[in-house]
């Protein structure tokens, strides 16, 4: 059976260059790895394959294992590993133009998630349509990643400096509310962030996303996000329907 791989390699300045394989049910992750070695001269060390948006980092397995059949398409994104024996690259290497914090996440292995999930590709062309637009570009896909993780960033230092004018009239009640509905929308939002960094492969959304739900004085159509064992709704929301109470929000 053939599999294709689009290779991502910002070191020789490839962009989604293809490259066809001859593979077999039982050919390990190892032995891929160096019939891309043979093909592309890219060390196996260097290769993060990714396969519907999951990295692959036990080379021990085989392709049936990993349930890589016959047609499909992986992401191969080419790192230099620093220690290697390798020749050492003599070509002068660009600037990098930020440097990630450690808990941000990074933009590449989003775009990859993407490209290896059409249903994840089209949740992203409904919500963010500049994004999923540059999602073959991964340099625009980055740049347009960072700004709105900035934004974000603002907003959150925006909310926080209005918690601070709040809290400076500790007894008016209104302020104290809108405080508190402030922290819960936050703590939502954390929780939201929490799931996609640490569980990615957990993160899904349903495909009945709009669901109808009746309070005492309206009806709601809203957008559910589902994970694998829980459910993310705006707090006061979820109260007006009657899922929680006032006390399991604190």
């Amino acid at each position: 059976m053939r599999i294709t791989l689009n290779i991502f390699n910002p070191q020789a300045g490839e962009q989604d260059s293809l490259l066809t394989l001859e593979i077999f049910p039982d050919m390990t992750m190892a032995t891929l790895r160096e019939s891309i070695h043979a093909e592309s001269t890219v060390p196996p060390t260097s290769q993060h394959i990714y396969h519907n948006g999951r990295l692959i980092s036990d080379d021990s397995k085989t392709m049936e294992q990993l349930q890589i059949t016959d047609g499909e398409m992986l992401a191969l994104h080419v790192r230099d590993m620093r220690g290697s024996t390798g020749v050492p690259d003599q070509t002068p290497r660009p600037q990098q133009p930020r440097r990630r914090p450690n808990n941000e996440q990074d933009p590449e292995l989003i775009r990859l998630q993407v490209l290896g999930d059409p249903a994840l590709r089209q949740q992203l062309q409904r919500q963010h349509p500049d994004l999923a637009s540059a999602v073959e570009d991964p340099i625009r896909f980055a740049r347009i990643f960072h700004d709105s993780q900035d934004r974000e960033s603002r907003e959150r230092l925006e909310r926080q400096r209005e918690i601070e004018r709040l809290n400076d009239d500790p007894f008016n009640i209104d302020n104290q509310k809108k405080i508190e509905e402030m922290i819960r929308q936050e703590r939502v939002m954390e929780n939201l962030q929490n799931a996609m960094e640490h569980n990615p492969e957990e993160f899904t959304c349903s495909t009945s996303t709009w669901k109808s739900m009746a309070t005492r004085s309206r009806r709601w159509l809203i957008p559910v996000l589902r994970l694998q064992s829980c459910l993310l709704l705006a707090p006061r929301l979820a109260a007006s329907c009657g899922w929680l109470t006032h006390d399991s929000l604190v």
